[in-house]
């Protein structure tokens, strides 16, 4: 017996590079899931918490390497470092987000 009760999510791409990407998701329940994939890693955002992130993004261009010359995104369970060449793509994706 097929079940087609449950949808899809809905999704949105909302920026993209070659290693980076954000996408929104429209849940069944009405939720709105946002997504921030880096490299590897892939962290899911609520509301809030996307709004949290558009505010840090705003100030990008402030934040500075650590004495390694590494950058570094601080989320709930999860930190991020990036080199220079990873910096400036995920920059790109952060302003390409922003707009």
């Amino acid at each position: 017996m097929n079940n087609n009760n449950h949808s899809e999510p809905k999704t949105e791409t909302l920026a993209e590079t070659d290693n980076f990407q954000a996408w929104m998701a429209e849940e069944p329940d009405g939720e709105t899931t946002y997504y921030l994939q880096v490299g590897r890693a892939t962290i899911n955002f609520f509301q809030e918490e996307w709004d949290q992130f558009l505010d840090l993004i705003k100030g990008i261009d402030e934040i500075k390497p650590d004495n390694e010359q590494l950058y570094r995104l601080e989320f709930d369970n999860v930190d991020v470092w990036l080199d220079e060449e990873d910096w400036t793509e995920f920059r790109n994706l952060a302003r390409e987000i922003s707009k």
